[in-house]
């Protein structure tokens, strides 16, 4: 493709943006808003996923002995653990170790300064580490059958309400993001149609000398691709500080949830949803740049 054609495909794609400003206006806010509900949808997906893999990772499962547990009876429970399906890891925790961990966590020896490695209140513990949180019902459910457990406490409710909200959102999102992206296509069109139908008599001449398809489509899919660069761009533009500002407010007002999960970095996500927009912008103005020229191009 010569320099001099590519010159003229995209001063003829701008010029037809202006000419129809107002269609090119309404098909790049369409485009703005499906992206930047796609990237909502994306920010709190994303983040959901993070949160059940912290609750894997962290919380996991700690299963309490009877207090009569002997060094038998440990082993037992341990070995029975570790044959559990899914499960990766068994760590032992003695209940003076426990005892320790109470006292640096708390960082409080003098309300704890009655107990010791001779009155020791807690039992010996197990922490169970699993393959994927997904698989946790059916852990614990094996978890309940072994012999010599006083208590099991794990994750179990938050991790179903975060599973079944994950299920949720992602379900919704993907059809949110292809009715808009019908919705954006078909806007696109319309626009593109406007610019081809006042267009028309000179595209009918171009085919008569002998002007190719393609050469005469050329112009409009720039067309096309510019309103789906400026729609992409946008919201991405405008959403990457909003993010930022609405995770340092919510440490802010709930401080509560740094020490449950931690939200994305702004950069971490933006930097994977930027190229991915970009794309998809410019898929949907060439998709309907296309998809309006058919008829005309049938001389």
């Amino acid at each position: 493709m010569r320099i001099s054609s590519i010159k003229y495909y995209i001063r003829e794609g701008f010029y037809g943006l202006l000419k129809n400003s107002l269609m090119t206006i309404a098909a790049i806010t369409t485009v703005a808003a499906c992206i930047f509900i796609v990237t909502v949808s994306y920010c709190l997906i994303s983040n959901l996923h993070a949160m059940l893999r912290q609750i894997e990772n962290d919380i996991g499962i700690v299963v309490f002995l009877e207090d009569d547990s002997n060094s038998e009876t440990i082993n037992k429970v341990s070995k029975s653990l570790n044959d559990i399906p899914n499960v990766t890891n068994v760590t032992y925790i003695s209940p003076e170790e426990a005892l320790d961990s109470l006292k640096e966590e708390w960082e409080a020896d003098d309300i704890l300064n009655g107990f010791n490695n001779q009155n020791n209140p807690l039992p010996s513990s197990f922490e169970v580490s699993i393959d994927d949180i997904k698989n946790q019902s059916e852990v614990l459910k094996n978890i309940e059958k072994i012999d010599g457990i006083k208590k099991v406490r794990n994750a179990e409710n938050a991790t179903d309400i975060l599973l079944k909200l994950n299920k949720v959102l992602t379900f919704v999102g993907i059809l949110g993001i292809a009715l808009l992206a019908v919705i954006s296509i078909v806007i696109i069109t319309n626009t593109i149609k406007i610019s081809v139908y006042n267009r028309k008599t000179e595209i009918n001449i171009m085919k008569y000398v002998g002007a190719t398809d393609w050469f005469i489509r050329w112009p409009f899919i720039v067309e096309g691709v510019i309103m789906g660069l400026i729609g992409a761009a946008v919201p991405i533009i405008i959403s990457w500080p909003l993010y930022n500002k609405c995770v340092a407010m919510a440490y802010e007002h709930f401080s509560i949830l740094s020490n449950i999960a931690t939200f994305l970095g702004g950069y971490e996500i933006f930097s994977r949803l930027l190229p991915i927009c970009l794309l998809a912008g410019v898929i949907l103005g060439v998709a309907g740049s296309v998809s309006s020229l058919r008829k005309y191009l049938q001389v």
